[in-house]
């Protein structure tokens, strides 16, 4: 008896009893197949939980690395955006410290070339962040800057870091072993190395426009008479037709050297004095049509030809923006327009310098 166990089953309603005799080996070997079931059952349950949970995580990390991706292109649209704006605050910044003569250059040569030679290809080995560049397009930097030591550098750290948040601190190259999460993360340490890379360039060239400004402020202080008398205003609202340098005349048809810029703009449109200054000349002259002449002091001349009409007279002070004359076709002209000049010390230079608007 001791090697079995015996079952009874005793139904209700029926006299006969039913009874089971189980060996004490099966039994035991019942059991215990029956606890190991559980035991599995219980390990793929929570195994199944943490392949769902998984598949969640993966789901949500490839919408957040996606969502990262869109966020860095948004990034870099911004810092496109503000290299053009600190391009553009660099060529005020440039025409003020020419016109402050803070800075000599010859303005004889028009100011168009001036600006190209600044945009002129630097050997690779300049491109570096510790050097002053204050003057060279940040876009410049922005090109094939992939070779550049310090963005090596930046995408290494950061794929180190990466490395090491999924345990992979040795020997961290993309393999068939790693998940294609794993590839997606390191795939942006280079978007991330771009950022900062471009981000370290923009923050140099904030920092020496700073600079450089605080000395302008510096030196304008002592100037403030000076720069009433720099035309710095476009005389009219109108568009440049014609630049400083040499052309073909649209007259004799020969090459010969344009003294001044063409503004085209409707008849009868308002010509404004660019600067401070005293009305020399108010007149006709001979190819120049109706003209006009202005002294702004400091050896710094302005005229205006082929006016339509004449408001100021000889000897008349003027302030910027006082209205002078009018637009008109007189003289050697094509069309309606304002001839333009400024003279330093009698010689013609490009206007381009001057001119802030």
């Amino acid at each position: 008896m001791d090697r079995y166990f015996t079952i009874m089953i005793v139904p209700e309603r029926e006299k006969g009893v039913r009874s089971f005799r189980i060996p004490r080996v099966l039994f035991h070997a019942l059991i215990f197949t029956g606890v190991i079931t559980v035991i599995l059952l219980g390990i793929f349950s929570y195994d199944y939980y943490k392949i769902l949970k998984q598949v969640y995580e993966n789901k949500y990390l490839t919408i957040e690395n996606r969502q990262l991706k869109e966020q860095i292109q948004l990034f870099n649209m911004k810092i496109n955006a503000l290299t053009e704006d600190i391009e553009r605050i660099q060529t005020f910044e440039k025409k003020l410290r020419t016109i402050t003569g803070i800075e000599q250059v010859d303005m004889t040569k028009p100011f168009q070339d001036l600006m190209d030679s600044d945009k002129k290809p630097t050997d690779a080995n300049q491109v570096e962040l510790e050097k002053d560049t204050t003057f060279v397009s940040p876009l410049k930097e922005f090109k094939d800057f992939q070779d550049s030591p310090n963005y090596l550098n930046l995408k290494n750290l950061y794929e180190q870091k990466i490395a090491t948040n999924f345990g992979l601190q040795t020997g961290y190259t993309f393999t068939k072993e790693l998940t294609d999460l794993t590839k997606q993360s390191f795939i942006l340490a280079s978007q991330y190395a771009t950022f900062d890379y471009k981000f370290n360039i923009l923050r140099r060239y904030v920092k020496n426009l700073e600079t450089s400004v605080h000395e302008l402020d510096q030196f304008l202080l002592d100037k403030d008479s000076y720069l009433k008398s720099t035309p710095t205003l476009l005389p009219t609202k109108g568009w440049i037709t014609s630049y400083y340098g040499p052309r073909i005349s649209p007259t004799s048809n020969r090459l010969k050297m344009h003294e001044g810029i063409d503004i085209g703009a409707k008849p009868g449109t308002a010509i404004l004095a660019p600067a401070d200054g005293v009305v020399v000349y108010s007149g006709t002259k001979p190819g120049f049509g109706m003209f006009v002449q202005l002294d702004h002091g400091y050896g710094v001349e302005t005229i205006f030809a082929h006016a339509k009409a004449l408001f100021a007279k000889k000897g008349q002070l003027v302030k910027r923006g006082t209205e002078i004359a009018s637009i008109g076709s007189t003289g050697y002209s094509t069309g309606p327009h304002v001839h333009y000049e400024v003279r330093v010390n009698g010689t013609p230079v490009d206007p381009l310098y001057f001119i802030l608007d």
